[in-house]
């Protein structure tokens, strides 16, 4: 049988008995009571005791039912769970208790978004607020983040991902895949030197052209200036003057002078510091226009 989330009793420890004798094929089976039984469905046991409380292993058998009508269980299917159907006497038990089909349930709608080590593993979903991954290594597939992603330590491929508002890369994380056409980095802790290759994005998701970037940091630049470099495939899409630069105390920074405005898809963009600023963060918007 299929797993699915079978719904259970109101009340813990669901017992009555069957009104009438049955076969091994009957698909409706009479209750005594139904009394806080869901109406919707559920898993129960019959014959698991006697009537002096000894277990009966040999004709224990499990059932799932999809309904109640009156005192009947309809839509039952019998034998479930590695168990037999056969056929039980009027006034055999009839409980609902913890079993392999639960467990199973448990199982199946776990599987539905984690690997066996935990990890989770969903396409085409939409998160409202935020992802973090923490020192781990992970897929987003076809995700849409209409806030931001945090990455720390981690290896992360994005496939066809949409983030909105901002990613957050610290501590030796790896991001790769596609990202969305006017991509915003958010970038804390920079260097107070030059350095190469301190943010890197995956394949832009289809071609386009870059109209303009701006920068802001939280704090004013404390030495003389801040200057960054954008790479396309390792090469700057800038002119020595074009590159985008905050002064001395400041804290702004817009441009429009790219060389190479056109990108496509797959290509893989880098950020690189030439001239260091002794900021605590940088928020890097690149303002971009799909073909």
């Amino acid at each position: 049988m299929a797993n699915t989330v079978h719904p259970v009793a109101s009340a813990n420890a669901f017992s009555t008995t069957l009104n009438g004798t049955i076969n091994d094929t009957v698909t409706t089976i009479t209750l005594t009571s139904v009394t806080n039984l869901s109406t919707s469905g559920g898993v129960l046991v019959i014959d698991r005791q006697d009537g002096s409380g000894n277990n009966t292993p040999t004709v224990r058998e499990f059932i799932s039912f999809t309904g109640v009508s009156g005192s009947d269980l309809t839509g039952v299917t019998r034998g479930i769970a590695g168990s037999t159907a056969q056929s039980h006497n009027s006034g055999a038990l009839v409980e609902e208790t913890m079993s392999v089909t639960h467990w199973l349930d448990m199982r199946s709608y776990l599987a539905a978004e984690h690997t066996a080590t935990g990890t989770h593993v969903i396409s085409t979903a939409t998160i409202t607020t935020s992802i973090q991954a923490s020192g781990a290594t992970g897929v987003i597939s076809d995700w849409m983040v209409t806030r931001r992603l945090y990455a720390s330590g981690a290896s992360t491929l994005l496939t066809d991902a949409t983030i909105s508002r901002s990613l957050n890369v610290t501590s030796g994380a790896s991001i790769t895949g596609n990202f969305p056409l006017s991509p915003m980095w958010y970038m804390p802790g920079f260097a107070s030197a030059a350095t190469t290759n301190v943010m890197r994005i995956g394949g832009m998701p289809t071609s386009g052209t870059f109209q303009f970037f701006t920068m802001m940091t939280r704090t004013p630049v404390s030495t003389a200036s801040l200057t960054l470099d954008i790479n396309k495939n390792g090469t700057s899409i800038f002119d020595t003057i074009g590159r985008i630069n905050i002064l001395g105390g400041g804290t702004f920074a817009s441009t429009a002078s790219i060389a190479t405005k056109a990108f496509a898809s797959g290509d893989v963009f880098t950020v690189d510091i030439d001239t260091g600023g002794n900021v605590d963060s940088i928020t890097l918007i690149g303002h971009a226009r799909g073909i």
